[in-house]
């Protein structure tokens, strides 16, 4: 009788933990957008996410980023608190992300905040100090 309660209790534990993976989706989700610049040189991404551990922590954000198209390289990097307002994404048709002419300033438009990352290029900043 002993030795089924070795086999027993295991087993139940570990369908406890199979179930509890499969109610929380490890790892990141969320929606987001990403908008190339008028040049094709750079592009912006505005994400939002939400995770959960397995013992039920949760947690939501928002995530700016401006990157170097070629390079891959992140220029720019913002995590914020999530913002009240309007839902954006890749399941809807409102757009944030909108880039100067220029393509040097990316802007992210809610109903009650605007979010401005200004791209400071090498050459514009050897400009500058010369």
């Amino acid at each position: 009788m002993k030795k089924s309660h070795f086999i027993i209790i295991p087993a139940i534990i570990l369908l406890a933990v199979g179930y509890r993976f499969t109610q929380i989706i490890p790892g990141n989700f969320g929606t987001g957008e990403i908008i190339e610049s008028p040049n094709k040189q750079y592009s912006a991404t505005a994400n939002e996410w939400f995770s959960e551990s397995f013992w039920g922590k949760e947690r939501h954000w928002f995530e700016f980023i401006v990157k170097d198209t070629f390079s891959g390289e992140v220029l720019q990097k913002l995590e914020t608190d999530p913002i009240a307002g309007l839902y954006f994404g890749s399941r809807s048709n409102h757009r944030v992300t909108y880039w100067s002419e220029d393509s040097t300033e990316v802007v992210f438009i809610f109903p009650e905040v605007e979010i401005k990352m200004k791209l400071i290029l090498e050459s514009d900043s050897e400009k500058s100090s010369n």
